[in-house]
């Protein structure tokens, strides 16, 4: 009897992670490499789009937080198309705008067109004030 109770209480911290809403990142998914040996990597990254390392800090924090991984929105609506589409990143299109040296603005804007739904949507973003250390200092 001791130790089952001794037992039940070293793997009482063992829950603890997922009572505070722990998650752990999920990889990405590599390709097979048949599909993989299609692939060519261009020349240049001149047309490319260019995000300097703080810019991709503040993209990525206002991301985490607007958003955050293995999230689901919530409706009380019994059709979850539209919350299931505003559950995806890829919904999203992200706008970035650096103003001085280590304040950013990052505005997420859905686009349900890519969930093949046409409903207007007049609430469904965010914009977000981001410092330079990381912190956020507003959301709109």
């Amino acid at each position: 009897m001791k130790t089952s109770m001794w037992l039940a209480l070293l793997c009482l911290p063992l829950t603890g992670c997922s009572l505070l809403g722990y998650h752990k990142a999920k990889k990405a998914s590599w390709a097979p490499p048949q599909e993989a040996a299609a692939v060519v990597f261009p020349n240049s990254f001149k047309e490319g789009v260019h995000l300097e390392g703080p810019v991709m800090a503040a993209l990525e924090v206002a991301m985490n937080e607007f958003l955050p991984p293995g999230s689901e929105l919530q409706t009380q609506n019994p059709d979850k198309r539209m919350a299931q589409c505003l559950s995806r990143r890829s919904t999203y299109d992200t706008h970035v705008l650096q103003s001085g040296a280590d304040l950013f603005f990052v505005w997420f804007s859905p686009q349900p067109s890519r969930c093949g739904l046409s409903e207007p949507i007049l609430d469904g973003g965010a914009v977000y004030a981001i410092d330079g250390q990381g912190r956020i200092l507003d959301r709109r």
